[in-house]
């Protein structure tokens, strides 16, 4: 073969093997790509979930603060909006006011409750809606539905010729009745898309979990009747036809009078927590109050919420359909063979009085006793001591002390405060709690007596509250002596079931209010003082013997004061001036702290502030005080020149005896804005064992601590200090509660005594001293951990082994000298012609 044959061969399969490699890398990336770059993917049709469609209601008296009603878009029912949208939805079903209801109520004050039609259904990306990222709106879609001509809803009356225009609804409407001023835009008929699962207690078994929600307010929305503008009225049925891709799907629903039927042939027996009930026609959830006017003696009234009595599929969504049922508990106790009126009033607007009559009804009380019950057998269980701030509102039944729970007012507290800040001084108010089977309660009711206390003591259980601590004759509590500020409140599952340890969740609450009751000592009438404690022993007789259990409790001084280290108050010029106080007041005690700065006309106040407890959690929501309790509250002295005198106060703003103000001032402390607090603090590289880590210099303008951390100043902390007086340190020596085992960098930071207590707190107290920059005082250093052994080379354990024959490889690299290859072997067939 001739020289020239040899070049052309050579530079042929040169590019052959160069093409080629090209060829396969990109195939190779094609294949990895192909399933975004070279297919799409077919869209599905929306799937509705058969038999899903639904009619819910909103109670038009939802929202009684602001008074801005069930309106999805702002201003509704919370601050900063977070119930916007399809949030509001999800707050009316945690209050269990919405729920799976075909009939809509018209109220006795003439406005109608809110529709809701809903389906269950995919798709909804397809109408673009936003998510919970724009609070205001999350999920609203009513623009892109009605502009979709594949979604539809016809709404439509049965019988009738009303129509249900959802364009028509989107102008020229009449705005709706609000308290705070808005500028929103809030239609009578709004189309919400509920793609994050908000409302998934409404669902229907299986999937899809998604939903469309078309929201209508009856109030304001215009229907079309033989070209005419028409209104919803009472008596009328609709049918509501959902069409989405093709697929339909329908709900009716009525539109109806609220209106209550009651009977004048009730008869409950003479005992507590007997129950009256009257159909309604009123949404589920409505609130009415339900009076009882005796023959003789006061009357009785409570605030009931009217219940459903439908549920969908397996869940918890009972409606009225149309109609529901109000039940009203009383204590009818010693009125055997007394006739009653009773009467329901319904709101004359939200949160307004009750002062429509909604019905009215009559009855007699049956007698009931049997003096010679027994019990059987009986159980009592985790007894406990609660206390609440003066004055309690709901102390007489378990589903107002369950209110005061939830609301967070009442707390697991075996201290009782006697208020001495105060003239004249008053005590806080407090129940004890005894968890008991349910044979206890029959005994009760059975039991003569004209109220819970009474039939209480004729039955076969008994209280009995001493004195422990007393130098001669204990003071005792005798129930029969107190005609008032002792109330006997059987639970037979009403109450807030987290003060229960036992499933059963049935017990007895004995509620004291301190201030109207007395005890005895030596046979006279005399009140408990700071310093007693008592034992309270609940026993009952039974067929198989006695049963007893036993809490315990003390009254402290209800003393509330300002907290700062040091002998004098002195705070720093801050945008966020932190002040504290302290309380041996009931943890739900409505409190209050007021700056002052006289010369400056500065004068700032808190708003209402709950008190944290620091004691061990025993019940209910929260920590007792045990005795402390604490709160704090932050103010902004950045404009408060340095040497200013300041007034700090303590404040009760609540809940006050009715002879004081609405605001009680409990502490006063006088003090200055000083210089802020300042430090230095100098680390050095340094070597060691790893148990401890030398600080070269601190200095301390108020004292403190030096703490030691890994990763950064924010670190995990792995040791501090003890106390540092003011002033200078050198070589301070900090003990590591955590090893250090290899070298690393160790960062300190210096920290004030926040507390006073000469004890580190940090992180709930004890917060940095701030540098320059405003930034947490630290310093940092390399440490190098010391070793006898000496270390092995990297080289000696670095080395390959000979199964090791893993190969990285980058691809780009991989084929950039593959071509090189390729040519420098074409080169070599040019060099050999």
């Amino acid at each position: 073969m001739t020289a020239s044959n040899y070049k052309g061969r050579a530079l042929f399969l040169a590019a052959l093997m160069v093409i080629s490699v090209f060829a396969g890398t990109t195939a190779i990336a094609g294949a990895a790509t192909s399933t975004t770059t070279n297919s799409t993917v077919a869209q599905e049709s929306p799937t509705m979930q058969n038999e899903s469609a639904k009619a819910m209601t909103i109670s038009w008296f939802r929202d009684d603060g602001d008074a801005n009603g069930p309106y999805p878009v702002p201003p509704n029912e919370y601050d900063g909006n977070e119930s916007a949208g399809l949030q509001m939805f999800a707050n009316a079903k945690g209050d269990a006011q919405i729920r799976v209801d075909n009939s809509t109520a018209r109220n006795p004050n003439g406005k109608w409750d809110m529709l809701v039609l809903n389906v269950e259904t995919t798709g909804l990306e397809e109408l673009d809606p936003p998510g919970s990222d724009d609070p205001a709106k999350t999920g609203l879609v009513t623009e892109n539905f009605i502009e979709n001509e594949n979604w539809d809803v016809d709404i439509s009356q049965v019988d009738g010729d009303k129509t249900l225009d959802l364009a028509a609804n989107q102008e020229g409407y009449e705005s709706p009745q609000l308290e705070a001023p808005t500028e929103a835009d809030i239609p009578p008929v709004m189309i919400f898309a509920d793609t994050e699962v908000v409302m998934s207690d409404y669902l229907t078994d299986g999937d899809p979990e998604t939903s469309l929600y078309v929201w209508v307010d009856p109030n304001r929305a215009t229907l079309t009747e033989n070209g005419e503008e028409a209104s919803f009225e009472p008596g009328e049925t609709y049918e509501a036809k959902f069409k989405i891709h093709g697929q339909t799907q329908t709900v009716t629903f009525e539109m109806v009078d609220g209106t209550a039927t009651t009977r004048d042939d009730y008869e409950p027996v003479n005992s507590f927590g007997e129950e009256l009930s009257v159909e309604t026609t009123l949404a589920a959830g409505t609130a009415v109050e339900m009076v009882i006017e005796p023959e003789e003696g006061e009357n009785m009234s409570t605030e009931v919420e009217v219940e459903g009595n439908r549920v969908l599929a397996d869940a918890e969504n009972p409606g009225t359909v149309p109609t529901g049922n109000i039940t009203g508990k009383f204590d009818f106790s010693g009125m055997e063979g007394e006739s009653f009126n009773v009467y329901l009033y319904a709101e004359d607007d939200r949160g307004g009085d009750f002062s429509v009559l909604l019905g009215e009804g009559s009855g007699t009380v049956k007698d009931y006793i049997d003096p010679e019950y027994t019990i059987s057998n009986a159980t009592i269980r985790d007894s406990k001591t609660m206390t609440i701030a003066y004055t309690n509102p709901d102390h007489d039944t378990p589903a107002g002390i369950a209110n005061q729970i939830g609301d967070g007012h009442a707390s697991g507290d075996s201290t009782i405060a006697k208020n001495a800040d105060v003239d004249p001084t008053y005590f806080d108010e407090m129940w004890l709690h005894y968890e008991t089977s349910d044979e206890i309660f029959e005994a009760i009711r059975r039991s003569p007596g004209r109220d819970t206390v009474e039939k209480f003591q004729s039955s076969p259980a008994s209280l009995d509250v001493t004195q422990v601590n007393a130098e001669g004759e204990p003071k005792t509590l005798n129930l029969s002596q107190n005609s008032s500020g002792v109330y006997v409140v059987p639970d037979d599952g009403d109450s807030d079931p987290r003060i229960y340890n036992s499933s059963e969740e049935t017990g007895l609450f004995f509620s004291f209010k301190l201030n109207e009751m007395v005890f005895y000592q030596d046979g006279e009438p005399v009140k408990p003082e700071v310093g007693d404690e008592f034992e309270a022993t609940l026993t009952i007789e039974t067929d198989e013997g006695t049963r007893e259990e036993t809490t315990s409790f003390e009254i402290v001084e209800g003393k509330t004061e300002v907290q700062y280290p040091g002998d004098q108050l002195e705070l720093t010029q801050s945008e966020e001036q932190e002040i504290t106080i302290n309380s041996t007041q009931a943890r739900g005690t409505a409190m209050g702290i007021r700056l002052v700065a006289d010369a400056e006309g500065y004068d700032e106040q808190s708003g209402e502030l709950g008190l944290d407890g620091m004691g061990q959690t025993i019940c209910c929501d929260g920590p007792a005080t045990e005795p402390w309790g604490t709160t704090s509250a932050t103010f902004n002295t950045s404009g408060l020149p340095v040497g200013t005198e300041v007034t700090v106060q303590a404040l009760i703003v609540a809940d006050l005896p009715g002879e004081y103000n609405d605001t009680v001032v409990v502490d006063e402390v006088t003090g200055v804005i000083a210089e802020p607090p300042s430090g230095s603090v100098s680390l050095s590289d340094q070597s060691g064992d790893g148990q401890s880590v030398v600080v070269e210099e601190i200095e301390l303008s108020d004292g403190g601590f030096v703490s030691v951390h890994t990763g950064s100043p924010n670190g995990p902390t792995i040791g501090a200090s003890s106390y540092l007086e003011s002033g200078t340190h050198s070589n301070v020596e900090v003990a590591l509660d955590e090893s250090v085992t290899g070298d690393t960098s160790l960062y300190v930071m210096v920290h004030q005594d926040t507390n006073g207590n000469e004890q580190f707190d940090f992180p709930a107290e004890d917060g940095a001293y701030a540098d320059e920059g405003g930034s947490s005082l630290s310093a940092n250093a390399e440490y190098t951990v010391e070793s006898s052994t000496e270390t092995t080379s990297s080289s000696e354990t670095s080395g390959s082994s000979d199964d090791d024959t893993s190969e990285t490889t980058t691809p780009g690299f991989g084929v950039l000298v593959a071509i090189l290859a390729l040519l420098a072997a074409a080169l070599v067939f040019v060099r050999y012609d």
